[in-house]
Formats: structure tokens, sequence, C-alpha cells
């Protein structure tokens, strides 16, 4: 989405304002979409992604037009409440935006110290913890928990994994899940799909690869914009009882 489709679909509930007071509001969203791409801007990143990212992290531009909306109901126009207005529209787009940013903080945080993410399989044969990390561009995946167990009747490993930007208010880039692959030994993983959780601070995921005796470790491999970097993930072996 472009900033202009952006701002546009903030303004399309706000049809009581006036033409100066829509241009108002098109102009303190766009400097609130100015002031948090500085800042990426000043740690190298390309216009393009921080634009993208920045409006990603302000929120459905329906919603946030609908929030805004609620503050102009009414009858008729106060002209007091014009005065007020460009006030009120500050105001409730930086609680939209505090709220959002602690999220993202707190995501990030939770990644980088203690992530969670509860298994799927039906039956866990197996599991061992990990903290293995490979770098994305401005981005950081871990992968902290491969377990064996079954699936829909597969004999699987569950591999979890998570990812976070660099920065701990930063967002992470959206469809990484999609340029992770899987490998045992020389062939591709025969099963994949996964689940997970998350918001633009860190994203969740969950990889299946169904196994053979034989298999005995992963190969990850992330590949993106010719970018290429790998991971050797090991499968845990049942313990035997005493």
């Amino acid at each position: 989405m472009t900033r202009q489709e952006f701002l546009d679909q903030v303004l399309s509930p706000l049809g009581r304002l006036t033409a100066e007071e829509r241009e108002n509001v098109r102009r303190e969203l766009e400097e609130h979409v100015e002031d948090r791409m500085e800042a990426l801007l000043e740690m190298g990143w390309d216009a393009g992604l921080a634009e993208e990212r920045c409006l990603e992290a302000m929120g459905d531009p329906v919603e946030i037009g609908r929030e805004m909306a609620g503050q102009y109901r009414g009858r008729g126009w106060l002209w007091i409440g014009r005065v007020a207005a460009a006030l009120t529209v500050v105001m409730s787009i930086q609680a939209l935006l505090g709220l959002g940013m602690l999220g993202t903080a707190w995501y990030s945080l939770e990644a980088r110290i203690s992530p969670q993410l509860d298994t799927k399989l039906d039956w866990v044969e197996a599991e061992e913890q990990l903290d293995l990390r490979l770098d994305m561009g401005n981005d950081v995946l871990r992968l902290f928990r491969v377990s064996v167990g079954k699936l829909d009747g597969r004999r699987v490993a569950e591999i979890a994994m998570c990812a976070y930007d660099r920065w701990p208010f930063g967002i992470v880039a959206h469809g990484w899940q999609n340029c992770i692959e899987l490998r045992l030994s020389e062939k591709e993983a025969r099963f994949g799909g996964g689940s997970g959780r998350g918001n633009y601070g860190a994203e969740y995921c969950r990889r299946y690869v169904s196994l053979e005796p034989e298999d005995r470790s992963i190969t990850l491999t992330y590949t993106r914009f010719g970018e290429t970097a790998s991971l050797e993930v090991p499968i845990p072996e049942q313990e035997e009882a005493p």
C-alpha cells in the first residue's frame, strides 16, 4: 500500500470535514510518517522499505479513520470543535502509535530473551531447546526449539522459530517465512506447512519436516534479495529409559 492510498483510506470516513480540515489531518499524518521514517533512514534503510514499515506500524487505515470520525459525530459543528480538530487528531494518532510501539517492543524483547510458542504435535517423542540465530538483513532469525513426534499420523520434526528486528522498536520484515527452505541431507523436506503468532515487533513460526529413521539433522536455508545463509539444526533423539 502506498502512502497516498493509506492517507485516502484514513480520510474516507471523515466526510464532514471541510477541505481545510481534511488538509490539516493529512498534513499531521504525513508528519507522523516522516518522523517514523527518519529514524529508519538514519539506520541505513531503503526509503521505500522504511515507508512501507512505517505505514504497517501505524495500523489499519480504515480503523484509524473510524476512530477519528468518532471524534466528530453530532448534528452540528461548534466553532470550538473546529479550532481543536487538529489537536484531537494528533492526540488520537499518538495514542494509537504509542500502544503499537509498546506492543512492538514487548514482542521484540520476548523473542530476544524467552521466546514462547506451544507445540502442535499430537505426541512428543523428544525435544531440545536451542539458541541458533541467523542474520536476515536488518532482522534476526532465531531457532529456539526442535521437537520430534507425531502429527497427523506422521513422524515429524517441528522447528519453532521467530524473527525480530535488530532495533527493539523496529518492525520485522513481512514474508520472511516464505524465504525459508528446509532440507534433510541432500533431499528437500517432504512436509512443509506451519503456523505461528506475532505482531510487527516479532513473528513466530512452526515448520515441519517428515523424518526417516536415518535422519540426524536438518539444514535451514534463508534466501532473499540475493542474500543466502544457512543453519544446521540437530534432530533430538529419544532418551533411553534408565
